[in-house]
């Protein structure tokens, strides 16, 4: 956490953000995606970051750089927890969307789904579809458990520029 308070220091603010957990904390999103748009991409991902200790590192990934795309990947971490419980998680969720909503002024929140294959993970994902509604969030559908899925899905939503022709094809097919 202390890098990337360092980090966020040298940061231009109002760029795109991404905050989850591991299977985005190993991902060098600033890399893959790097054709997809000109504004700064930051990684503020954490390995195996719960949801519920989100609230002591949500400042530093998040706040501090006053993002203006934010994309939120947690839940792979909590659902591999033997207490799990999805309604409680759901709630905890919510707060943290209101926390970022209240604090991360101008700032689009893309809540994107759980990777994972399992059918809790497909229930907490239907849940957060349905959340993302409620609160004005734009919600990221991963087709599957893979990096380069998740670039695929989410580059559409990180451009700044118009889709060309061929996006359009890549997207459609």
């Amino acid at each position: 956490m202390k890098d990337f308070s360092i980090m966020n220091q040298i940061c231009k603010k109002q760029q795109t953000v991404f905050f989850g957990s591991t299977n985005l904390s190993m991902m060098d999103l600033s890399e893959m995606l790097r054709e997809s748009t000109s504004a700064h991409i930051y990684n503020r991902s954490i390995e195996g970051l719960k949801l519920k200790d989100v609230d002591s590192v949500l400042s530093t990934c998040a706040v501090e750089l006053q993002p203006s795309k934010l994309f939120i990947n947690l839940g792979e971490e909590d659902l591999n927890s033997p207490d799990f419980d999805r309604k409680s998680f759901i709630f905890k969720y919510e707060w943290l969307l209101y926390q970022l909503h209240t604090r991360c002024k101008n700032c689009t929140l893309y809540i994107t789904s759980v990777m994972s294959d399992s059918h809790e993970a497909a229930l907490v994902n239907k849940d957060l579809e349905a959340l993302a509604t409620e609160t004005g969030c734009t919600y990221v559908r991963i087709s599957r458990n893979s990096p380069w899925d998740f670039i695929n899905c989410v580059k559409h939503f990180v451009r700044n520029s118009s889709i060309t022709f061929g996006d359009a094809m890549q997207y459609a097919g």
